[in-house]
């Protein structure tokens, strides 16, 4: 059975070194069904931006949009800290560049505390809902936390720390939205702007349920059509 030639090898190239996506590249132990869950877990950070794009490109709302903003200055913030301190991983063969804050427990830090300040003082009805969105995120940045170690991509120091600047940087990024941004009528002149105006970018800010403002009026739009 002839070989598959792999990239360079085509054309009669000399074959190359392949290298995985470290991005979604996680190692367990074989046989090891908790590091499978972990791992899984790992990826957590991966499917929530992909969500939170989603979001934004979908809603078109502002609240998505500062959410996603501001989990991409965290980690814009997380790589100048890994620059400036430079610890290594515990092991060198897992994980890419530096190990300290963990990127991860940072990045879950963030969006815990943002998912829980927001849902506990923007969304005041559908109790049984909101706490259950509050308490998944927090179960959930529980197994990424701890994926991190168990995993041996990172110590507990660095998971701890990543949680901690996480944490501050929700509570910092929420306090500047909602005392600067808003009030400051910055989103109100964005939302005035032709770009917004033309991309329908909207602002259910002060609206209690969204939801239930979007059924009702969708189901009265539809008797009007009838």
């Amino acid at each position: 059975m002839d070989r598959i030639p792999r990239g360079g090898e085509w054309g009669g190239q000399p074959p190359q070194r392949l290298q995985s996506l470290g991005l979604t590249h996680f190692q367990y132990a074989e046989g090891d069904h908790v590091g499978q869950l972990l791992a899984l877990a790992s990826l957590a950070p991966v499917f929530l931006v992909v969500a939170e794009t989603t979001i934004v490109f979908s809603r078109r709302e502002v609240a998505g949009i500062l959410l996603l903003a501001g989990q991409l200055l965290n980690e814009a913030f997380n790589l100048a800290l890994k620059l400036a301190i430079r610890e290594e991983r515990p092991y060198w063969n897992l994980g890419d560049g530096y190990g300290m804050p963990s990127s991860h427990s940072q990045f879950m830090g963030f969006f815990v505390l943002y998912v829980v300040l927001y849902f506990e003082r923007r969304v005041v009805a559908h109790t049984v809902h909101k706490r259950a969105v509050q308490l998944g995120a927090v179960v959930l940045g529980a197994l990424v936390v701890v994926s991190r170690v168990y995993l041996g991509y990172h110590t507990v120091l660095q998971v701890l720390v990543g949680v901690g600047v996480g944490l501050a940087s929700g509570a910092a990024w929420y306090a500047f939205t909602e005392a600067v941004v808003r009030p400051g009528g910055i989103v109100d002149a964005a939302l005035a702007t032709y770009p917004c105006r033309w991309l329908l970018i909207r602002d259910s800010h002060g609206i209690p349920d969204i939801a239930l403002a979007e059924y009702c009026l969708s189901m009265a739009t539809k008797q009007k059509t009838m």
